[in-house]
């Protein structure tokens, strides 16, 4: 080789990427995934075509050469880890634990039957395929995890294609497949620890299953919550180009170190780690798809095509491979159907959800290609028996697709569902589910107070991480500090309150710059509560605010506490909601209701008529589209479990009757969304200003 071999490692990828990317478009285009098209890649590319079209120029290409063939596979094996981190951060364990009987009942079963089909099917292989003649057990084993597991890449893949991943048994179908791959690791994990020893010690065994059983419990339980904080300080802290995706790879290849030292594979640690990092209080869908396109990019097209390289398609040419790869595509078939039928009925499913399960987990695809990777890697699988694995996972996953869209269109919609797909819609249009982070930045004034409050609600509302930044001012040695009365309005609420402690941080504003370091830092929304937010007789904020406003490009919800009522926490909250149809008032609308929600109150919406709009002649249809926003807020109540009541008025002022509303102290707190007007600086309009210097009751004014 010379000093060639970095320049046949780079045709070498240059290669494996430009076809497999090639042909996963094509497979895209007809409505396969994309691995197969990489996967083919790969054979094309291997013994079976090009080695057998053009064997010097394959020679010359894919030389048998130990240093480069180590410098591929290494590229491959980060690339199994990158995917094994993707498919564990887009792994939700809560989907399991809705319908825990039928998920676990389905997933044990569904495994069980086909993995020790594929066991007994081992030892009536033919010797000669067979690595290790005198131990066949490691193969055995792993041939029975081949053929048991389904892919939950595929799987989610296949229901978003058919529509179906939202629906109940499309979410059973996702969940047990998620519970699969988690055991496929386990498995794999205890099977690995089989193989290095070289025999069937218990011992060996049960310090492997130990090992792996404290090492899931230290991680899904302190583990993830370390995760979660490092994640956060990295994010806030440094200041290099995207330092969350080195942090998150560093996590990944931690783990996957760990579980290789405890004597399991290092792909449950990778696993796991996607998991943990899943999980992460401020894991934004921009860093997600960062990380998705530099592993789609590179790392899973190289890795699949090397799959495919370890294909022989040769093998196939013998009647008798042939036949027993006829015969492990049945027993995988065959033997997850049965098993995960039977799951499903005895887990309560009826006979079509049961159906719909089975034909759905009988997707594989990526699991399968990387477990037999594993094991050619380890020596467990020979060639040939590499080459079947891949092609039963081939035929399967494109066999399911078609049979699970003619079972689920004779799947009924209950009631319910109906209900739950409907308001999973709705909230696709709002902007509150969407937020991961507020900033709390006030000081120790009334309006201070009232806005650390009701951060405090939002927060335990909707479980978003809240950092605090206190304003620098006098405060008795009794009063409590402003992340204090957050977490203490996040407990008021009932929702989860052994997460209010840390679901707030504080930080002190000691220096000039904190409010726009802070900012940087990312955040969705911000809730503002100083001593004189609005200068007197003026619509532009106070300095400090002025700052805020400016810098910021989220909503800023600015507290006014005028001559309020006691701290919105003690009591459930009765607000006033101003709408008009606004984007402005929509989001104030969200707001509010979350306020409601977590003190266990109410929402009054006052939509206030133009006069002409009230006319005898235009009476029905001039008043049909406010009418219509007030339903559209009952909805939105009605789904989120908050009463909401209507009330309407004619005025050329709406102004003047959100004041006439607010006296005599009915309500607790009013919301109200406007838009900034723009000048040199940002400011509130006239009738806003106006109405914030006349009330008396607690206003939120939601800015942007």
């Amino acid at each position: 080789m010379g000093d060639h071999t970095l320049a046949i490692f780079a045709a070498e990828l240059i290669l494996l990427l430009l076809v497999g990317r090639l042909l996963g478009e094509g497979m895209n285009r007809i409505g396969q995934p994309a691995l197969f098209g990489q996967l083919l890649a790969g054979v094309l590319l291997g013994p079976s075509v090009f080695g057998m079209l053009a064997p010097h120029w394959r020679a010359v290409v894919f030389p048998d050469d130990k240093t480069l063939k180590t410098m591929i596979d290494a590229v491959s094996q980060i690339g199994i880890l990158l995917l094994l981190l993707l498919t564990g951060m887009e792994t939700n364990l809560a989907l399991v634990r809705r319908r825990t009987r039928a998920v676990i009942s389905s997933s044990l079963s569904g495994i069980a039957v086909p993995f020790a089909c594929g066991v007994a099917l081992a030892y009536a292989l033919p010797k000669d395929v067979i690595p290790s003649h005198d131990n066949p057990l490691v193969t055995a084993l792993f041939l029975g995890t081949a053929l048991a597991i389904s892919s939950v890449k595929i799987v989610a893949m296949t229901l978003m294609d058919i529509g179906v991943i939202r629906r109940d048994i499309g979410q059973m179908i996702l969940s047990t497949a998620i519970l699969d791959d988690t055991i496929a690791w386990i498995i794999i994990a205890v099977i690995s620890g089989i193989a290095t020893h070289g025999t069937v010690d218990l011992q060996n065994v049960g310090a492997s299953i130990g090992g792996t059983a404290l090492f899931l419990a230290f991680c899904l339980t302190i583990g993830h919550r370390l995760v979660g904080r490092l994640i956060v300080w990295v994010n806030d802290h440094m200041t290099i180009d995207v330092p969350v995706i080195t942090a998150i790879l560093v996590v990944m290849l931690a783990l996957a170190l760990t579980t290789e030292l405890l004597g399991v594979h290092t792909a449950l640690g990778a696993f796991v780690a996607g998991i943990m990092i899943g999980q992460s209080p401020i894991l934004t869908e921009h860093i997600e798809n960062e990380l998705r396109g530099f592993i789609f990019a590179f790392f899973a097209p190289v890795f699949f095509a090397v799959a495919g390289l370890g294909m022989d398609l040769r093998t196939l040419m013998n009647p008798t491979l042939l036949l027993f790869t006829v015969a492990v595509i049945a027993v995988a078939s065959v033997g997850k159907f049965a098993g995960a039928l039977a799951g499903g009925r005895l887990g309560g499913l009826s006979t079509l959800e049961s159906l719909a399960l089975a034909t759905g987990l009988n997707a594989r695809g990526s699991t399968e290609v990387i477990i037999a990777s594993i094991g050619l890697a380890m020596g467990a699988l020979s060639t040939e028996l590499y080459t079947m694995i891949v092609a039963m996972a081939v035929v399967t996953t494109m066999a399911m697709p078609p049979m699970l869209r003619w079972v689920m269109a004779r799947v009924p919609l209950g009631e319910e569902e109906a209900k739950r797909l409907e308001k999973e819609e709705a909230e696709l249009a709002q902007a509150v589910p969407k937020m991961e982070r507020a900033l709390v930045y006030v000081d120790d004034s009334p309006n201070g107070r009232l806005a650390a409050q009701l951060a405090g609600l939002f927060a335990a509302r909707h479980q978003l991480l809240t950092t605090v930044l206190d304003v620098p001012g006098e405060k008795s040695p009794e009063q409590t500090t402003s992340r204090e009365k957050v977490t203490e309005a996040a407990r008021a609420t009932g929702e989860e309150p052994g997460n209010a402690q840390s679901l707030v941080m504080a930080r002190p504003a000691t220096r000039d710059d904190a409010l726009q370091r802070e900012l940087g830092r990312g955040y969705d929304i911000v809730f503002a509560g100083l001593d004189q937010p609005v200068q007197p007789h003026s619509r532009h904020f106070d300095a400090r605010l002025q700052v805020l406003v400016s810098s910021f490009k989220g909503p800023v919800a600015i507290a006014v506490h005028g001559a309020g009522a006691a701290g919105p926490s003690d009591v459930p909250l009765d607000i006033l909601l101003p709408t008009s149809g606004t984007a402005d008032s929509r989001l104030a609308t969200e707001i509010a209701l979350a306020f409601a929600g977590a003190s266990k109150g109410n929402v009054t919406a006052l939509h206030v008529f133009e006069p002409r709009e009230d006319t005898a002649l235009l009476r029905g249809r001039g008043r049909r589209p406010g009418i219509s926003l007030l339903v559209d807020v009952h909805r939105l109540g009605k789904r989120g479990g908050v009463p909401v009541k209507g009330l309407t008025a004619t005025s050329s002022q709406p102004d003047r009757e959100i004041q006439r509303q607010l006296k005599g102290g009915r309500f607790d707190l009013v919301v109200l969304g406007t838009s900034l007007r723009q000048g040199e600086t940002k400011f509130l309009g006239s009738r806003m200003a106006s109405l914030l210097r006349r009330i008396r009751t607690p206003a939120l004014v939601i800015a942007r």
